[in-house]
Order: C-alpha cells, then sequence, then structure tokens
C-alpha cells in the first residue's frame, strides 16, 4: 500500500493582545489530508488526554472482510506526529453491525375525509357524510419496517422506513380513536399515543369523554391503555419526550433506553352543573413513561390561558421544566385560542414540575422582555421578542442553576389566499406553498426560579439563502467556575457536495458518488451570569483568504480537562484541510 505524503500548513494564534476574559483561539492548527483519507470518511476520533495524543482515523476502502484505514496521530496542541495505513476487520469499524439490517415498529396516521372526498368536497354535505364514515382525525396504525443501510461515504447508516399494513384500533364498545398526539418508541418498535374516542351513535349515552394513553407494540398489539379520568372536556397541548433535543436525523439504530412523556392538557367550559368547574386557566401535567405507565398527573393553575408549550426538559435536580408562550387573557379557554403562525403571546411561561407537585410557575410580559433587552458590544440593532413567528430550538440549565430558551424569529411568505384556504379545509390555495424565512436569533435568561433576567438579541453573521431557509443551531457552554456560559452560533454558509469513491472492486462500499450537507462555522459570544449582560460576538475559521467549517459529525473534540476549553473541530470546503480551532472557557 502506496504511503501518501502529506503537505503540512500550521497557523499558531496566539491571544496575548486579546482582552481578559474575551472568546479567542489559544490555538489553531490546519493539516492537509491525502487524497485517500478526503475521499473516505472520518470514521473515529480518540483522545488519549494521559498519553497527550489525538487520533484521526479515516476509512479510504473497503473490500470483502476488510477496511483501509489512515490514522492521524497528533499531540494535543493538534502537532502531526505521523500518519499510520492500516487494515482492520470489517466489524471494528465504529457502529458497524453489518451492511443492512431491519426492525420491525408501528407508526400511525391521521385520516383525513377531504383527501377521500377530493374535488368533491367543496360540495355542501358530501365532506359530512365522509366524515361521519371516517372522521377527520381518526387513529390508524401501521406496520413499517426500518431498513437500514451502512453508508461508507458517512461512517453511519441511513434508515428507509417501508410502511405495511394497516390496522383502526377500537374501543371494547366499537368505537374508533381520534389521534391527539403520540411519541414513536424507537428502542422497542412501539408507540404511545393520547387519544379520544371518536363519537359512535349507537353508543352515544356510553361514549367517555376522558383520554386513552395507549401504547401499541411493533405487532400492532395494545399492550396498555390507560384511561385519564375527567368531569369536563379537555383540550389537548402537547406530548413530548421529557429530554434534550436532538437532531432530527440523528442515528437511532444504537439507542437502548426511551425517555419518559410528559402531556400537558388544558380545560374547556363545561356545560350544566359543570359549567363553573374549572377557570380557563386551568391546566394539567401528565408524565408517563415511554410505555404508557403514568407516573404523574398534576394540576397546574396557569396564570395565563392559551399556553403553547414548546417542550418538556430535565433538569439536574429531577424537576422537570415546561416552557412556551401564553396570551395575556384569563377568561379564553385555551380551544378558543388560534394556534401556529396565527398565535400571538404577550407572555411566556415556565414551570418547574418536582416530586409530583408544582415547584414553581412564573410569567413574564413583554415590557419586562423589553426593558431587559440585551445585545453584543457593537450591534447597532436591537432584536426582540414579540410573541409571534418565534421557533424555539433551545432550552437548557446552566451550572448555577439559571434556565436558558433560545430560538429564532422568522417571517410567513406564500401559502395562498387565507379565505381560499379556509374553505379549502386549510389547505393551501394556488401555487405558492408557504415558507419560512429565518432571522434574528433571541435568547431568554432566567434564574433557577423562572424570573427573567436578560434578553440578549443576536443577528446572524450569515443572512444568506441557507440561513434564511434553515433554523440556526446554538448550543451552551459554561465556564469551569459556572459564572460565565458562551453562546455558541452555527452561522450556516451554505450547502456542499461530499464526494465518495468511485473505483472499481469487489464491493459496492465505497461506491456512493456523493452527498450533499449543509456547512457552519461557530459564532461565540459570552454571557457573563453575574451581570447577566453580554460580550461582543467573535467567529472562528472565517479569514479574508479561507474558511473552515465545523465537521457535521465531530464538530467538537473531547480534548483537555473537561469545561476548561472548546476545540472547534471541522475542514475547508473541499475536505483537503483539516481545522482545529481551541478556545478556553475562562
Amino acid at each position: 500500500m502506496q504511503t501518501v505524503r502529506l503537505s503540512l500548513v500550521l497557523i499558531l494564534a496566539l491571544a496575548g493582545a486579546a482582552p481578559a476574559l474575551a472568546q479567542r483561539l489559544e490555538v489553531e492548527k490546519t493539516h492537509d489530508v491525502s487524497k485517500k483519507a478526503k475521499r473516505g470518511y472520518l470514521s473515529d476520533v480518540t483522545v488519549n488526554q494521559a498519553a497527550g495524543k489525538v487520533d484521526l482515523l479515516f476509512v479510504t476502502k473497503s473490500t470483502e472482510k476488510l477496511v483501509a484505514t489512515q490514522t492521524y496521530h497528533f499531540d494535543t496542541k493538534y502537532n502531526l506526529l505521523g500518519v499510520e495505513e492500516n487494515s482492520i476487520p470489517m466489524e471494528k469499524v465504529k457502529g458497524y453491525r453489518g451492511e443492512n439490517f431491519s426492525k420491525e415498529a408501528v407508526t400511525l396516521e391521521v385520516s383525513d375525509p377531504m383527501a377521500s372526498a377530493g374535488a368533491a368536497s367543496l360540495i355542501p354535505g358530501v365532506a359530512v357524510l365522509s366524515a361521519l364514515k371516517n372522521p377527520a382525525g381518526t387513529l390508524l396504525l401501521r406496520r413499517k419496517r426500518i431498513d437500514y443501510k451502512w453508508s461508507w461515504l458517512g461512517g453511519g447508516y441511513r434508515k428507509k422506513v417501508k410502511l405495511l399494513g394497516t390496522e383502526k384500533p377500537r374501543t371494547e364498545s366499537g368505537s374508533s380513536y381520534r389521534h391527539l398526539g403520540h411519541v414513536d418508541d424507537d428502542v422497542n418498535g412501539g408507540v404511545l399515543v393520547l387519544a379520544a374516542e371518536n363519537i359512535k351513535l349507537s353508543n352515544i349515552k356510553g361514549l367517555k369523554i376522558g383520554y386513552h394513553v395507549l401504547y401499541f407494540n411493533s405487532n400492532l398489539e395494545l399492550v396498555r391503555d390507560t384511561y385519564l379520568d375527567t368531569d369536563v372536556l379537555q383540550t389537548f397541548v402537547a406530548m413530548a419526550p421529557v429530554a434534550l433535543d436532538a437532531e432530527e436525523e440523528a442515528d437511532d439504530s444504537q439507542l437502548t433506553a426511551s425517555p419518559d412523556v410528559a402531556i400537558m392538557l388544558a380545560y374547556t367550559k363545561g356545560v350544566g352543573k359543570l359549567k363553573e368547574a374549572h377557570k380557563a386557566t386551568d391546566y394539567q401535567y401528565l408524565r408517563v413513561s415511554a410505555q404508557g405507565e403514568v407516573k404523574e398527573k398534576i394540576a397546574v393553575d396557569s396564570p395565563n390561558s392559551g399556553w403553547q408549550v414548546a417542550g418538556f426538559v430535565p433538569l439536574t435536580d429531577g424537576g422537570v421544566l415546561a416552557y412556551g408562550p401564553a396570551i395575556d387573557d384569563q377568561k379564553r379557554f385555551h380551544a378558543d385560542v388560534p394556534a401556529g403562525d396565527d398565535f400571538k403571546g404577550k407572555n411566556f411561561q415556565l414551570l418547574k414540575v418536582q416530586a409530583g407537585q408544582v415547584k414553581w410557575l412564573t410569567n413574564t410580559d413583554l415590557k419586562e422582555f423589553e426593558k431587559k433587552q440585551r445585545v453584543p458590544e457593537g450591534q447597532k440593532r436591537t432584536p426582540d421578542y414579540t410573541g409571534k413567528k418565534f421557533r424555539i430550538n433551545l432550552a437548557s440549565e446552566t451550572p448555577n442553576g439559571d434556565i436558558f430558551v433560545g430560538g429564532q424569529n422568522y417571517k410567513v411568505s406564500g401559502g395562498g389566499n387565507k379565505m381560499l384556504n379556509t374553505l379549502a379545509n386549510g389547505r393551501v390555495s394556488g401555487n405558492t406553498p408557504e415558507v419560512q424565512s429565518y432571522g434574528d436569533l433571541l435568547l431568554f435568561h432566567f434564574d433557577g426560579s423562572g424570573q427573567l433576567r436578560s434578553q440578549y438579541g443576536l443577528r446572524r453573521a450569515e443572512n444568506n439563502a441557507t440561513a434564511k431557509i434553515m433554523p440556526t443551531g446554538q448550543f451552551m457552554r459554561a465556564t469551569p467556575d459556572s459564572r460565565s456560559v458562551y453562546w455558541i452560533v452555527q452561522e450556516l454558509d451554505g450547502f456542499r457536495t461530499v464526494e465518495g469513491l468511485t473505483e472499481d472492486g469487489s464491493r459496492g462500499g465505497l461506491f456512493e458518488p456523493s452527498q450533499r450537507e449543509t456547512i457552519s462555522y461557530p459564532s461565540v459570544t459570552r454571557i457573563d451570569l453575574t451581570t447577566a449582560t453580554i460580550g461582543a460576538q467573535k467567529t472562528f475559521g472565517v479569514t479574508k483568504d479561507s474558511k473552515f467549517y465545523m465537521s457535521n459529525k465531530f464538530p467538537l473534540l473531547p480534548v483537555g480537562d473537561a469545561g476548561k476549553q472548546v476545540v472547534f473541530f471541522g475542514e475547508n470546503r473541499s475536505g483537503k484541510t483539516l481545522w482545529f480551532g481551541q478556545m478556553p472557557l475562562e
């Protein structure tokens, strides 16, 4: 096997003139890789802190039983120590479980009577007849087979879902279910469903108004049916795993445990003797296992109604945080409040549930957000939270107990005529699809009891077409003394096409011709937790001569003492040159 000589470019960025406590790269270096490594993929990164070594393993070619590799050995200051070529057994490749494997699971569909009625659905009476036969929202279960195919280009599994047979679950009385929400159990192949009984005219007196928590296994067998009794009809608000957000396209083939699921419900106005049974601000929180066992059922007295709960985050002390905007009204019931792009909430609420009870619930209005607005040093524009068209994509807790909720403003264009859309049962009229255009980033800073400390507004460094059509990734890193956090934003700079190997051989391993992926570089601001202020924005990897992008697979390397530094890792657009950027957390 031929050894390829490398051209080596070293760039050392010394930060002696940088001001204290400003984000900086104390080390920045680049290295060219061979054509083999460039056209293969980075399979694994191994850090041996005690030995002072960082090893990057590239898979460069596959045969029937072996894969060829190149390992780049670096020290922990990213100086190249050498390159080693080797061949390893196929089963030793990280994450590899065979070229292909499959597992069966269950998914669901929600019937839409207008779809079956087609153009006739606009004729008075036709839609009603169709709905009586197959009510809108009826729960339909479908078997699915998830086929996993190994990608030698990306070093992971690509999954393809094939839908199989369909069944319509029914209650003991023969009624079908109306779907409200669900969470897939990707570990066991089942699905957890929140559903209500559909109206069956022959059994109207026996209709139960409560909801059912149903768990179906991968064979479509109903394993658990937990009935949630209620005195007054409830409205569905939210249902989601109690977990930190993960990328939608993340490889789930290695999952071993499914998180608990949280559900939020609101009450409706009762009738007759129950007319005043509940206020418009009465909500109910439930926590259930991934298989539907109810663990907590808690009454929640919200400061406002119309609360649009966006998610549920586990806290370090065992509590759960629920968060989202609400309207400025205590009399209007949740079911009567518009959702989605038409929603406007003048308040933002945080709920902490712990040990089976409400620990606290806070409300912050728009005036408070405006009053506590902060922007990075030197930024002229002051992005603000307006309570509408805001996508939340970050919720986290810092070591000192403070809470951050972040997201992005967006605008909506296209989507046809609203009146015609209404006549078409919500479908978009005309040939113009609805498009969301993402804008400024906002970060809400609360203390450990849910009180707003600051609102930070950040203008992106990139405002290109890709940055507008895709949400911007963001995450937090705390300093060792827990007095500051770094707000790291992935500035989207477009897409690139990664080319795979096309040489002939006995296997199709690296024969994928290309793969399209987003490219981004880091933008960092520092937030002082003591004063709740934000410093200047700083971008890394970008110079007048070149740009380096964070690796989509290994964007940060675990080099150095935990919590004392962030090591950005990536490459240039072509993939020829590796990039290391070490930023101290100080």
